[in-house]
């Protein structure tokens, strides 16, 4: 678990906004290229890791994470140098106000504050109430329009929070980017494990772009794949704090990666229950905790299993409170359990894995 606390404190330090990938893109790639037998990138940014297996008749396998995180855009500048921005990914609006910022310039990273209205001029009426994000601004200490274009600062700017993760008690992590650090790390570590254990199913190792801004990258990474089946490793809300009751979200956070039945959004999707059940089994023999049930949201799993006829897809899930907020909380022994039961699963994934639903 200490490896994967490294991997993912150092995979945290890396800012790829939705549209923005590129940092993480390279680092990515830096990570597999040693591990894998193939490593490229994609003209719309997906990047592709490959470690052939020993069975070409063994299924072949996807595990995608998203590249980016939730972050925001510059959307202009007024005369007094303040900035406006939007949003890039579904933040929580009220976890914007009074936060560091920075700004991803093209010459260096600019920090700068989510400004606030001072308390002793804030009407009653105003005191308890979340204004919307058109009415925000960042301050980076510029006096005008024209010293805040000399700091590199473009409408087109992407932004992050700025800010460094924390250690809880349990082995908990409280940071930005969590979503989806997590399942970066776990791609990295799962194809580290594997890298030398001789196994009769090819895997794809697979970075997707653009997913908080609608799954993206993930429509198109499985096209020119020969996959037969993908699974998306990212985060999910959880409760099990005092405003969310579980009667609205089921999961909780150091109770095991949650292997999801369904998600639940704009459009309601079910995943492959075939892969659940396989990783259930393969959980269950092995004492390894997890969490079952229907999620909030959507990820790549989405995407893929909508991909050329259909690839079998799942989401794989580490919980995380706080969700699109600077202090996503998860636990590291939750992130630990999940490349735990993918690696004891993939070791023994071959050619007699039915994967039909009849």
């Amino acid at each position: 678990m200490q490896e994967i606390k490294k991997l993912f404190f150092g995979l945290l330090e890396i800012d790829s906004p939705s549209g923005f990938e590129e940092p993480m893109m390279k680092k990515l790639m830096k990570e597999l290229e040693p591990l894998c037998d193939e490593v490229y990138y994609t003209p719309r940014g997906n990047v592709v890791g490959v470690q052939h297996g020993t069975d070409p008749d063994a299924p072949k396998i996807a595990l995608a994470a998203h590249m980016d995180q939730v972050g925001f855009i510059v959307f202009n500048i007024n005369k007094e140098g303040f900035i406006r921005f939007r949003k890039l990914g579904g933040s929580v609006t009220r976890s914007i106000e009074g936060h560091q910022m920075k700004l991803l310039t093209d010459e260096r990273p600019i920090l700068g504050v989510a400004g606030i209205k001072p308390g002793h001029i804030t009407k009653k009426e105003e005191a308890n109430q979340v204004p919307p994000i058109e009415e925000m601004y960042i301050d980076i200490g510029t006096r005008s329009h024209e010293e805040t274009l000399e700091k590199g600062v473009r409408i087109g700017t992407p932004i992050v929070w700025n800010n460094t993760p924390i250690e809880l008690e349990n082995d908990f992590i409280a940071t930005s980017g969590a979503d989806d650090r997590a399942g970066l790390t776990a791609i990295i570590s799962l194809a580290r494990r594997l890298s030398t254990a001789n196994i009769p199913s090819t895997i794809y190792y697979v970075g997707t772009v653009e997913e908080e801004i609608g799954l993206r990258g993930a429509e198109v990474a499985l096209h020119e794949l020969e996959v037969d089946m993908a699974v998306a490793i990212d985060t999910c809300p959880s409760g099990w704090q005092p405003d969310v009751k579980m009667r609205d979200i089921y999961y909780e956070v150091g109770m095991g990666p949650c292997l999801q039945i369904g998600e639940l959004g704009i459009r309601t999707r079910i995943g492959s229950q075939t892969i659940r059940k396989w990783l259930m089994k393969v959980a269950e023999e092995n004492n390894l905790p997890y969490q079952t049930g229907l999620m909030h949201g959507g990820t790549d799993a989405s995407a893929m299993q909508q991909t050329r006829s259909g690839i079998p897809s799942l989401a794989f899930s580490i919980p995380r409170r706080y969700s699109h907020s600077p202090v996503e909380t998860l636990s590291l022994r939750d992130l630990n359990n999940l490349v735990e039961i993918l690696y004891k699963a993939l070791e023994r994934l071959d050619k007699n894995f039915k994967l039909r639903r009849l």
